[in-house]
Parts: structure tokens; sequence; C-alpha cells
């Protein structure tokens, strides 16, 4: 064991079979000074615990846990958005049906623009576009086309597609419609994007 002298900071190279177990009055060779010094602890000086590496499971582990939490974050933005999504890959709509889940024009940003109708005997021609209002692709919603007399009675009502599918962010998209209508010298005619289920 070492001991140092308190004074003169002399250090000495002792046996501690040499000390007493309560510890003993020791005097330094260099500098005389007295002092009372114990033996070390039972066990002697303990080795340095060994660095433990850090395990490469608990690190796999966190970067499993992120992946799955990033992937959960997707998911649940696709399934969320998935109206817009499918707008751009329709090809995903037959996936959403085998889960389950419907894909529905959003109706909301959609507008029945350019109504043009004109009546010839007993046949009326209408025609117009579809616009899209959004800021992103959109699904060309089915139009429910009304002919109604001054009275309120329905005289002809129709569900018509127009001509593309998927309509452009600010784009429209025609469509044209022939009806049989008799009496359609005074009729109101409207037509309204409905939000039907896409299946394609």
């Amino acid at each position: 064991m070492l001991l140092t002298c308190p004074n003169c900071e002399t250090i000495f190279r002792v046996d501690s079979q040499n000390l007493n177990a309560d510890g003993q009055t020791v005097r330094c060779s260099v500098c005389s000074h007295v002092w009372f010094a114990l033996p070390p602890k039972a066990g002697g000086s303990r080795p340095k615990k060994p660095k433990r590496a850090t395990s490469g499971g608990s690190r796999g582990l966190g970067v499993l846990l992120i992946v799955l939490a990033v992937l959960g974050a997707l998911s649940g933005g696709v399934i969320h958005q998935r109206v817009a999504v499918t707008a751009y890959l329709p090809g995903l709509i037959p996936g959403f049906a085998l889960i389950g889940m419907t894909i529905r024009s959003d109706t909301d940003d959609l507008a029945v623009i350019d109504l043009k109708a004109s009546h010839t005997g007993d046949t009326l021609r209408l025609s117009g576009s579809l616009q899209n209002n959004s800021d992103f692709n959109a699904h060309a919603a089915d139009l429910l086309v009304t002919v109604a007399a001054t009275d309120g009675t329905i005289i002809n009502e129709q569900t018509i597609a127009p001509d593309d599918q998927i309509i452009k962010a600010g784009g429209s998209t025609p469509f044209f419609v022939q009806l049989s209508v008799e009496k359609a010298d005074e009729a109101a005619v409207t037509v309204v994007p409905i939000a039907k289920r896409i299946t394609r």
C-alpha cells in the first residue's frame, strides 16, 4: 500500500500487513512528521468496472420503434387523405375497397360552370363543365340533373358522369346529356354534383 505524508507529501510504500487492523501512528522519515495511518479497507482498492459495451439489441430496438412509428404515421396520413391520394394514384382504389374503405368525391371543391341548355321538340340538350376549385387533383363526381316544372313537379331526373374521372387542380371536365322532356317550355334545370362511391 502507499502512504503519503500529509506534511511534506512524500510517498512511501508500506506492506499493509505491517499496520494494525485499527490503524497506528507512523512517522515520516523525511520531515519527522507523525500522523495516524489506517490500513486499506477490506478488499483493497477495487478495480475499475469495465465499461459495458452498448448492446446492439437495445439500439436495434430503438431504431425498429422509430421505423414503426414513421410507418404508422405515414399509413395514417394515407388513410386519412385517401381521396386526395387516389386522385393521383387511382390504382390504389381497389386496395382501399378491399380493406373496406370507400372513396367518395369531395363535392365541396367542385362546381358546375358554363351550363347551357337548348330545347328542340321534346328533347332537352344540356352541356357544361364540372370545375375543380381545389389546389389538388380531385375525383370527378357524378352529376344529378333535375328538370322540374314551375310548380316543383319533377319532369325528368337523371344521373350522369362527366367526361373525365380525374380533374386536375384548378381544371374542369365537360359533360353533355340529352333528356326527353315533354313540357320543357317553362322548366327549371338544376345540375348538382353528388358524392357517390368511386369504384374502378
